[in-house]
């Protein structure tokens, strides 16, 4: 649900509560979806092409619009911003955005999640442009597998991991989303061979457990936990299960390998939440501010923008997101769910 903001309810919003919310949790991190559109079409991410309809051009944020957001959100304390989409280098001339962003006093960190379809084009561009870190999905090593997963092809993603090492940008870190029958469970599993692939590639690798944020999507069939999946022998061969897991100010959960070189990640929002860590708001393509991933609300900033809101009234509207920001984050699992698909928020 897209809430509208008329401009009297800012009145009612303190003044100086800065961006922290009920809980006493600061929220210092923006995630930016610039497109809805994507070249793949990962299966716990994509609707079905029959449900699946991306935003017209003109209802998407243009970049002098997120720069303008970003730069109330760093008055406000927002620190960390990630560059999300669907995917997001399908977006004419990025680099000039990334820019941009990296300019805006108080940013100090940038990063950016891709499937690197694109990347051994644009990772030079990015890096130049002031792109920090990088995230890439990778949820199988087997051809055909990632293809029948994501409708789309390997080798590039592979090409686009080696481009942005060779560019300099880093830390990498590789995503996986665990699936079972695909990629995870029983002799479909991957995540030995992806631990090894990413301390060849000199990157850390992170598991993410399935959520139903998918229209139509069989959650249950697919789902497997992060701790079956450590209960496996060749995973166990790897990493030191046993030891205390580390935390930081990320979602991600943190294993040391037995090799001594590196770590892996969890990422638990089924088994394990982190709500209570959570410092998180979501800024959507068309210009929708999300205060909680599976919470289906978001308030308008880009009608706000164009109808003429002043840089107070969209500081209103992230002291009004912190502040309806839930406790606990509910997921819905029923499969006709007419929740907003993973693509339309932004990963």
């Amino acid at each position: 649900m897209v809430e509208a903001t008329p401009m009297h309810f800012f009145e009612s919003v303190p003044a100086d509560s800065g961006l922290t919310d009920r809980f006493g949790r600061q929220l210092t991190y923006l995630r930016i979806s610039v497109t809805d559109r994507c070249n793949m079409r990962c299966d716990y991410c994509r609707p079905a092409p029959d449900a699946y309809k991306a935003e017209p051009h003109d209802q998407i944020l243009r970049y002098e619009e997120i720069e303008r957001i970003v730069r109330v959100a760093a008055d406000l304390g927002v620190n960390k911003l990630r560059i999300t989409g669907g995917e997001p280098l399908v977006r004419r001339d990025l680099a000039v955005l990334v820019k941009k962003l990296a300019s805006v006093p108080g940013i100090t960190d940038l990063s950016m999640t891709t499937n690197a379809t694109l990347l051994g084009k644009y990772a030079a561009d990015m890096a130049k442009a002031g792109l920090q870190r990088i995230n890439i999905s990778l949820d199988s090593l087997n051809a055909l597998r990632f293809r029948k997963l994501t409708g789309g092809e390997l080798a590039p993603v592979l090409a686009g991991i080696k481009a942005a090492r060779a560019a300099g940008i880093g830390p990498i870190k590789l995503n996986t989303v665990l699936m079972r029958g695909i990629n995870a469970g029983g002799e479909h599993s991957e995540v030995a061979e992806l631990i090894d692939f990413a301390g060849e590639n000199d990157a850390t690798i992170r598991f993410i457990e399935l959520m139903p944020m998918k229209q139509g999507m069989d959650w249950d069939h697919h789902y497997i936990s992060i701790d079956d999946v450590l209960q496996r022998d060749d995973v166990r061969a790897r990493v030191e299960v046993d030891a205390v897991l580390k935390t930081g100010n990320t979602a991600a959960r943190y294993l040391p390998l037995k090799s001594g070189k590196g770590e892996v990640g969890f990422i638990m929002p089924m088994s394990e939440r982190f709500c209570e860590g959570c410092n998180r708001l979501r800024l959507t393509s068309d210009g929708g501010l999300r205060s909680c991933l599976p919470a289906d609300h978001q308030l308008n900033l880009r009608d706000l923008i164009r109808g003429g809101g002043s840089d107070d009234d969209i500081r209103a509207v992230f002291l009004r997101s912190a502040m309806i920001k839930p406790e606990i984050g509910l997921y819905d699992f029923e499969a006709d769910s007419e929740k907003r698909s993973m693509i339309h928020i932004g990963g």
